[in-house]
């Protein structure tokens, strides 16, 4: 009796190591959507950006302050239809994304990617992405950010709206300085 239990809990594990193993693997059809390609395409178009000034804070950062969704999770948010629920579907591309690319990775693609209209959505300003959100705000491109211009970029990206530096200035300055002080602690160490 115990050998013929052992045989079917290893058949088991083996059948659901094989499934987990093909819903992971590039034979799975869910893996051509649209959508997902094109997340894919621009995943890797942003591991090429140097933005290292915005990942090495959000390092220091993230160390002290863990986010409810992670970069990877934030990112699939980006893939239909399941944009504003759970689903298996949208369980796997997030595991796919998490298996190919790096937190850095996603975070950069967030930045290049998210868009920092705020309230001024109805309007013809493009700024999508942090590119055209640093001329905007600062008039200067992202590379002459100083550090707490690229804090308010990064406070800006948890949620553009609520977070908007010309609109809700004293909520961006509070902000922005409880992650000073995260900063400074971690300088002093």
């Amino acid at each position: 009796m115990l050998k013929k239990s052992l045989k079917i809990f290893i058949g088991l594990v083996t059948v659901l190591a094989i499934t987990i193993t093909y819903l992971l693997s590039d034979f799975n059809p869910i893996y051509k959507n649209e959508e997902f390609v094109d997340l894919t395409h621009k995943m890797k178009e942003a591991q090429k950006e140097n933005l290292k000034a915005f990942t090495n804070i959000y390092q220091k950062i993230n160390t002290k302050i863990k986010e409810e969704k992670c970069p990877c999770d934030r990112a699939t948010d980006y893939i239909g239809p399941y944009r504003h629920g759970y689903s298996p579907t949208k369980l796997l591309y997030k595991l796919k994304i998490q298996r190919e690319f790096t937190q850095i990775d996603c975070y950069k693609y967030l930045l290049l990617n998210t868009d920092f209209k705020g309230h001024y959505a109805d309007s013809k300003i493009k700024t999508f992405g942090i590119k055209e959100a640093s001329k905007f705000y600062f008039n200067k491109k992202i590379e002459q950010l100083n550090e707490e211009e690229i804090l308010i970029v990064i406070v800006m990206l948890k949620n553009p709206s609520l977070y908007d530096p010309i609109r809700n200035k004293e909520g961006v300055k509070n902000r922005v300085n409880v992650l000073k002080r995260i900063l400074e602690k971690q300088r002093n160490r």
